[in-house]
């Protein structure tokens, strides 16, 4: 393990980690040097992962109409952070910088105490703790109400797979099933959920020339929800997450779109979000939790090479 300012490298045999502190996700996860997560470079506190690469998103994921909502008969007005579409997008600590409170060779706990926030009158506490295995890496998360009255919850991770580093037209990205939640021209919510006969159709869907930006909702079963990129020979990596996170958002950057991601070809990756609601669900309600004074909202995930199907 290793640390600096801006960041905290842990590592088990040939797998290693970089957790940036600003934001509190990881900058870079590598086995043999061949990426899991599409990473970006930290020079410092004020580094900015690009499209909120891998970081985490409380005490909402996503994009709150309005930057406004109503609760318990109170009207709250959040800071606008996205003007274009009028929206309050991914929660208010993607841009903190999280104090490391524990460490050790392959894991790292990160805290932070969020309060007094614009249009959010409920102070709160997070904590993620990174564990790093042979194989990838497990996140562990809560978020403790600290307020004396009920407080309305969500969280997400907007990660990036990266399956070793292969281009992404090369992959295959291969989905539960499930429905899609219709998305207006700003990402919100705009009728009740369908078939998929467009995004992400088939179990196993081929990303070249694939602009996707879609709310997938996994219908329920025994096992947990997985998704999984390939790159042509069948390798590639698994995401895979707790029941809790059962909304995910899809989304491809792309230059031809005009928002490349940077050192990839074409600019192109594809985020895998996983997030306990959808979009919009501090005014829909929608799987939102209502968390009592000192209730915590827990959630995990984990990413691990995946070898070739056999």
């Amino acid at each position: 393990m290793t640390r600096e300012a801006s960041s905290v490298t842990i590592h088990s045999g040939d797998c290693r980690a970089t957790i940036a502190t600003r934001g509190a996700g990881p900058s870079s996860l590598t086995l043999d040097g061949a990426d899991l997560l599409e990473g970006y470079e930290v020079t410092g506190e004020s580094a900015e992962a690009p499209f909120f690469a891998n970081l985490v998103l409380a005490p909402w994921p996503n994009r709150t109409d309005g930057a406004s909502f109503e609760y318990a008969g109170e009207h709250h007005q959040l800071e606008l952070t996205e003007p274009g579409k009028n929206t309050a997008l991914h929660g208010l600590v993607a841009d903190r910088v999280w104090p490391v409170t524990s460490t050790t060779s392959d894991s790292v706990t990160l805290e932070l105490s969020v309060s007094d926030e614009p249009g959010w009158p409920w102070p709160f506490r997070l904590s993620v703790t990174y564990q790093v295995t042979d194989s990838g890496l497990q996140a562990s998360f809560a978020m403790r109400n600290d307020a004396e009255e009920p407080m309305p919850a969500a969280c997400g991770f907007h990660l990036y797979p990266s399956a070793l580093g292969a281009p992404t037209d090369d992959c295959t990205l291969t989905v539960p099933d499930h429905t899609v939640l219709p998305l207006d021209v700003r990402g919100l919510p705009a009728g009740p959920e369908q078939d998929d006969t467009v995004a992400l159709p088939a179990r196993d869907n081929r990303l070249a020339g694939a602009l996707l930006d879609h709310c997938l909702h996994p219908t329920p079963g025994d096992t947990p929800p997985q998704f999984v990129l390939r790159r042509p020979d069948g390798a590639g990596v698994a995401l895979t997450t707790s029941p809790e996170l059962s909304w995910f958002q899809v989304f491809t950057p792309d230059a031809a779109a005009g928002m490349p991601y940077p050192g990839r070809p074409d600019g192109r990756a594809v985020a895998v979000e996983p997030m306990t609601a959808p979009p919009d669900a501090l005014n829909s309600g929608v799987d939102l939790v209502v968390l009592e004074p000192g209730e915590s909202l827990r959630c995990s995930w984990r990413v691990e090479v995946a070898p070739p199907p056999t």
